[in-house]
């Protein structure tokens, strides 16, 4: 199953109507298990779901990927399966709904306890041009694929090191996207991710996955909520936000992470 399919509609177009093969971003119902157990159900993009599984283990549930785990795929009708299978024994408490977004505030009661649960990330070690991020999210762009031929996806990057290729995945939920990418670079990297780059704004939900993968900074189009900015000051995260024309909104530590010329 691919991320995007054709379908005939019915196009309108100053007053004359035609009939025509649209492409429309497929979404489809995921179940994701742990050795055969069920863990969650998401609606997601049926490609890469070997990335979701890891990422969204990882992001979720501190379920980090090992060189032994293997993820097998399987098809029930419209239904996906994907299958973490590891000799660990993780304790993981499944959900029984299906998560349509992130579901990290459904068992919290107030707004402190979502933010105090987020780990704090380590500073970088070395700085970095602010215009290095800015590049890596309009880089980022190229790749979108799906989201050129549908505009009805979302996409996640993960900037790693100079010279490094940019990592990036499409899916047509955001978090999912951002899960994909970690699960992408769990396989293949070795150097802790610089920045997450998203193609839309940026909630506290993702700024708990990036911290939870240890990323110090978070590039987006969009904006930045009001909780997103809590949780990354809590988490010594900077945000760059509303990229648009070589300017930007950066909120959190600057020093020490960005060049600065005065």
């Amino acid at each position: 199953m691919k991320n995007v399919k054709e379908v005939h509609v019915h196009r309108y177009d100053e007053h004359a109507w035609t009939v025509v093969n649209e492409s429309i971003a497929t979404e489809s119902l995921v179940h994701l298990r742990v050795n055969g157990k069920s863990v969650s159900s998401l609606l997601a993009s049926p490609e890469h779901l070997d990335d979701l599984v890891i990422g969204h283990l990882a992001t979720e549930y501190g379920l980090k990927h090992q060189s032994q785990d293997k993820v097998s795929q399987s098809r029930d009708a419209e239904e996906l399966v994907a299958d973490l299978h590891t000799p660990r024994d993780p304790q993981i408490e499944p959900r029984t709904s299906i998560v349509t977004s992130s579901c990290g505030a459904c068992d919290q009661s107030n707004l402190s306890s979502l933010i105090q649960q987020i780990p704090s990330v380590d500073s970088p070690k070395e700085q970095m041009d602010l215009k290095t991020v800015v590049q890596a999210l309009y880089e980022m762009r190229a790749h979108q694929q799906d989201f050129s031929q549908t505009g009805g996806v979302h996409a996640a990057g993960l900037l790693v090191a100079d010279g490094t290729p940019l990592r990036v995945r499409e899916d047509i939920g955001r978090h999912n996207a951002v899960d994909k990418v970690y699960g992408l670079w769990s396989r293949t990297g070795d150097e802790t991710p610089l920045a997450l780059l998203l193609s839309g704004r940026c909630g506290w939900d993702i700024v708990a996955k990036a911290a939870s993968m240890n990323t110090p900074i978070i590039a987006s189009f969009g904006a930045a909520s009001s909780l997103a900015v809590d949780a990354a000051r809590w988490a010594n995260i900077t945000l760059v936000s509303f990229v648009r024309d070589g300017k930007a909104v950066v909120i959190g530590p600057v020093d020490g992470r960005f060049e600065r010329k005065h």
